[in-house]
C-alpha cells in the first residue's frame, strides 16, 4: 500500500495560503514519512534552459524521478519543470511523490518505475483526495534484454565504464562513502545506467540505493547516485565521483564484483546476474567470485577462495554444487574442504577426493579448520568415490616416498586414515627408517598422532632405521617415551636398540636385573654390537649387586658370564663390598665352582673358597695346599679381593697355636711364607701375638729355616722394651724357647739371669 501527495505552486492550497506546498494527498498518510519526503520535492531547470521556454522546450526538460529513505518508509518521487505558476511567473514544477512501506518494492527495482503509468503529469485540485495505491506497476522501458543490447551497442567502452561505475557504487553500499555524479547531455542515458547499476545488485542493496535522475544542484543532494547536466555548475570539493558521459571511461581499479557482473553482461547471462543478487548484499565480492567461478570457470586466488569457502557455510543456492563438484581439480584446499563438507554427495565426492590429494601434498592443510565449529574435510572421515581411490592411493604412495621428516611422514598417514586409504605396512616401514637420523626430533609426539593401524609399522621402520645410525641418533631418539613404546617388542634382531630398551626398563623398574641380562644375552650377535651390549650390562650393573642376583645370574646365566666383564666382575665386586662376611659369599662361590666357569670370575671364586676354607682345614698339609693355591691365584684375581683374603687367611691361620703356626711357615713355600708373614706382621698386633710371633722366629731359627723378615723383626722387638715379664711367663717352662730366645739376642742382652 503506498500514499500519494501532489506538489506545486498554488494560488491557495489546503491551508489557504499560496506558494510551493502540498496540494493533496492520500488520507492517513503518516507525518514523519510525509515530512521527509519534502527534501525530494525540487526541481531546478538546467541553467542553459529559456528563461521563457515553449511547451516543447518544457517537454524537453529532463525528468527528475528520485528514491530515498523517508522514516522507516521509503520515498519515490518524480518532479518535472511545469513553466508558470498561478501568478504567470516561470519556475513552477510538479511533484509526485509515493511513500511505501519495505514491502511494497519487493521484486522491483524503484529505477523501474521510470515512465510508469502511476505517476500524474499535473496535480489535482488543491484539497482534492488522493486515492491509496494498492498496486505498484513499473513500467516497461527499462527490461534488463533491452539494456543488455544497449551496453552491447556502446562496445567495450560500455562495458569498461559499467565496471567502474559499479566499483563506485560498491563501496558507497559496503563501504559507506563516496557518492556517484552522473553528467549526461541525455537524461535517459542517465535513467539507463542508473538501471543496469540496479540489476546488477541484490534487491536488498537496491533498496538502498538512492539516486536521482537529474538535479540542477548535484552539491547539495543527499542521494547516492545523482545525475545531471553539462551545464549545471559542480564545486570541484564535491563529496562525490564526477563522471561525464560524454568522455572515455577512466581507469578506476575494480574488484570482483564489478568485473564478474560486467561479463555476465557482456555474455547477456542474465540468469548469472539474478544468480548473484540472489546472494544478498553483505559481501558483493565474495558472491561475484563464486558466480564467476561456476558460471564462467574463472580462476581465484587463494583469498578468494577462502572467502568462498566461508560463503559455503550459509546455505547457498543449491545451483551452485554442480559446477563447484565438476570444477573441484581447479579448488584450493578451504574451498574444496568446504564443498565436501556442506555440498551433496555428487559435489562433495570429488572435492573429498581433491581434499584429500592436496592435503598428501601438505599434511598440515588437513588440520585447517573452515570456521569455529567445523572441522576440516580431512580431519574427519570423507567418502573418496571409488572413481578416485586409486589416484588418490597412488598420491598417497608417492606422498610417503618423498616425506622429508618423520612429522611430514604421519601427515601423510593421518590424511590416509581419514580418507580410508589403505598403505601398505612394509612401505610405511622402509619410508620411516630411511628418516632415522640426526634431524629425527618429537618421535613421541608424532607417534601419538600416528594411526593406530600403521603404528606398529612406525615403530618397525624406526627401530630399523635407529639399528643403522649412529650411537648418538640411536641415543637421542630413544627417549624413555619411545623405549616405553618399543618395551615388550621382539627386538633380538636389533641389538643395539633392544640394549638401549632393556636398560630403560630396568630404570624404570619394569624388569629385574638378571631378567634384563638375560634378554642382553639373547640378543643376535652382530658385528660391532658387543661394545654396545658390554656397556649396557654395565649401566644394568651400576648398582653393587646382591647374592640373590648372582645366584640367579650364575644359574640361569651359565657360562655366558665368563664372556663378559661387567659379569666377570659381578661376583668379585660382591666379596669385596661384603668384605667375605656371611655366608652367601661361600655360597655364591662354591655355584660358581660348580657351574664350571672360566677365566677371572672363577680365579676370584677359588680365591674366596681358598680363604675361607683355611677355617675348616684338617691337617697341616691341607691348610699349606689351600695357602699355596691363594697364592696362586692372586695375580690373577681382583687387587680389591687379594687384600682380602690375604687378611682372611692370615686372621683364620693366626688363631691357631704357634707351633702349628711353625710347622706350616716351613712347609710354605717362599712367596706364600712372605706374603703371609707380612699380614701377620702389618696387623699391628698385640702382646699375645707379638709373644706368638717371637716364638715362632725363635723355632724356625732353631730348626734351621731363616726367614730374615721374620728375624728382623724379632730383633727389633727385643732390642726395643720387651715385655719381658710376659715373655717370661710363656717361656720360661720351655726350655728350648728360653735359649732359642737367649741365642737369638746373643751377645746384646742378657736373658732370665743367664749367660
Amino acid at each position: 500500500m503506498a500514499w500519494q501527495l501532489h506538489y506545486t505552486s498554488a494560488a491557495a492550497g489546503p491551508s489557504g495560503r499560496a506558494g510551493f506546498q502540498v496540494v493533496a494527498e492520500s488520507p492517513g498518510l503518516p507525518a514523519g514519512p510525509g515530512a521527509r519526503v519534502t527534501p525530494y520535492l525540487t526541481y531546478r531547470p538546467p541553467p542553459s534552459a529559456p528563461a521563457a521556454p515553449s511547451p516543447e522546450e518544457i517537454r524537453a526538460m529532463p525528468v527528475a524521478m528520485s528514491y530515498g529513505p523517508a522514516d522507516d518508509h521509503y520515498a519515490l518521487v518524480r518532479c518535472h519543470y511545469l513553466g508558470r505558476d498561478y501568478s504567470g511567473r516561470y519556475g513552477n514544477f510538479f511533484g509526485h511523490a509515493l511513500v511505501l512501506a519495505g514491502d511494497d518494492l519487493v521484486g522491483v527495482r524503484p529505477i523501474e518505475f521510470w515512465r510508469a503509468p502511476l505517476w500524474a503529469d499535473t496535480p489535482v485540485t488543491p484539497g482534492a483526495s488522493l486515492s491509496e495505491l494498492a498496486e505498484l506497476m513499473p513500467g516497461t522501458a527499462l527490461d534488463p534484454d533491452s539494456l543488455g543490447q544497449w551496453l552491447a551497442a556502446g562496445g567495450p567502452g560500455a562495458y569498461r565504464r559499467l565496471s567502474g561505475l559499479l566499483e563506485l557504487v560498491r563501496r558507497g553500499l559496503v563501504e559507506g562513502y563516496g557518492r556517484l555524479i552522473l553528467v549526461g547531455a541525455d537524461c535517459e542515458e542517465i535513467v539507463r545506467w542508473i538501471a543496469v547499476i540496479s540489476y546488477s545488485l541484490a534487491w536488498e542493496a537496491v533498496t538502498r540505493l538512492s539516486f536521482v535522475t537529474y538535479s540542477g544542484d548535484p552539491a547539495a543532494t543527499t542521494q547516492l547516485i545523482v545525475g545531471t547536466t553539462p551545464d549545471v555548475w559542480i564545486p570541484r570539493d564535491v563529496d562525490a565521483t564526477v563522471v561525464a558521459l560524454a568522455d572515455e571511461p577512466a581507469a578506476i581499479e575494480t574488484g570482483r564484483f564489478s568485473e564478474t557482473v560486467r561479463e555476465l553482461w557482456q555474455a547477456m547471462d542474465l540468469d548469472g546476474i539474478d544468480e548473484l543478487a540472489a546472494f544478498g548484499p553483505d559481501d558483493p565480492d565474495t558472491a561475484a567470485a563464486l558466480v564467476a567461478l561456476c558460471r564462467t570457470g574463472a580462476d581465484l586466488p587463494a583469498a578468494e577462495q577462502a572467502a568462498v569457502a566461508r560463503l559455503l557455510g550459509d546455505g547457498p543456492p543449491e545451483w551452485v554444487w554442480p559446477p563447484l563438484g565438476e570444477r573441484a581439480d581447479r579448488l584450493g584446499y578451504p574451498l574444496a574442504a568446504a564443498v565436501a563438507l556442506h555440498g551433496p554427495a555428487t559435489a562433495a565426492g570429488p572435492c573429498a577426493a581433491r581434499c584429500v590429494l592436496l592435503a598428501l601434498r601438505d599434511p598440515a592443510l588437513a588440520a585447517l579448520d573452515l570456521g569455529p565449529h567445523e572441522p576440516s574435510a580431512v580431519s574427519r572421515k570423507v567418502a573418496v568415490p571409488e572413481a578416485y581411490r586409486e589416484e588418490v592411493a597412488g598420491a598417497a604412495r608417492e606422498a610417503l616416498g618423498v616425506a622429508d621428516r618423520l612429522e611430514r611422514l604421519v601427515g601423510v598417514l593421518r590424511v590416509a586414515d581419514a580418507a580410508g586409504i589403505g598403505l601398505p605396512g612394509r612401505e610405511v616401514e622402509r619410508a620411516v627408517a630411511a628418516l632415522v637420523d640426526a634431524r629425527l626430533t618429537d618421535v613421541p609426539g608424532q607417534l601419538e598422532r600416528t594411526p593406530y593401524r600403521w603404528r606398529e609399522a612406525l615403530l618397525a621402520g624406526l627401530v630399523t632405521g635407529l639399528e643403522r645410525a649412529t650411537s648418538a641418533v640411536r641415543e637421542s631418539a630413544l627417549t624413555p617415551e619411545v623405549c616405553r613404546a618399543l618395551a615388550g617388542r621382539d627386538l633380538r634382531a636389533t641389538p643395539g636398540t633392544a640394549a638401549a630398551v632393556i636398560v630403560w626398563e630396568v630404570k624404570s623398574a619394569r624388569l629385574d636385573r638378571v631378567e634384563a641380562t638375560m634378554r642382553l644375552l639373547a640378543l643376535d650377535h652382530a658385528p660391532g654390537t658387543a661394545r654396545e651390549r658390554e656397556a649396557a650390562l654395565g649401566d644394568i650393573w651400576r648398582e653393587e649387586p646382591t647374592a640373590t642376583e648372582l645366584r640367579r645370574l650364575i644359574e640361569e646365566a651359565g657360562r655366558q658370564v665368563q664372556d663378559y666383564y661387567v659379569l666377570n666382575s659381578l661376583p668379585a665386586r660382591l666379596f669385596v663390598r661384603t668384605g667375605l662376611r656371611g655366608e652367601d659369599v661361600v655360597e655364591v662361590a662354591d655355584r660358581i665352582r660348580k657351574a664350571g666357569l672360566q677365566g677371572s670370575v672363577i680365579d676370584d671364586a677359588e680365591a674366596v673358597l681358598a680363604a675361607t676354607g683355611l677355617a675348616h682345614a684338617g691337617s697341616l698339609n691341607q691348610a699349606v695346599a689351600e695357602v699355596e693355591r691363594l697364592t696362586g691365584l692372586n695375580p690373577r684375581i681382583d687387587p680389591e679381593l687379594v687384600t682380602l683374603t690375604r687378611d682372611r687367611a692370615a686372621r683364620t691361620l693366626a688363631e691357631q697355636e704357634p707351633k702349628s703356626r711353625t710347622a706350616l711357615m716351613r712347609k710354605l713355600s717362599r712367596q706364600s711364607r712372605d706374603w703371609l708373614l707380612e699380614q701377620w706382621l702389618t696387623a699391628r698386633p698385640n702382646r699375645a701375638e707379638q709373644a706368638a710371633l717371637l716364638e715362632i722366629a725363635i723355632r724356625l731359627r732353631e730348626e734351621g729355616v731363616h726367614v730374615p723378615r721374620l728375624e728382623e723383626w724379632a730383633y727389633s722387638l727385643v732390642r726395643g722394651r720387651l715385655p719381658f715379664g710376659s715373655v717370661d711367663s710363656r717361656f720360661r717352662k720351655d726350655r728350648e724357647l728360653a735359649e732359642g730366645l737367649r741365642r737369638l739376642m746373643k751377645p746384646k742382652r742378657r736373658v732370665f739371669g743367664g749367660d
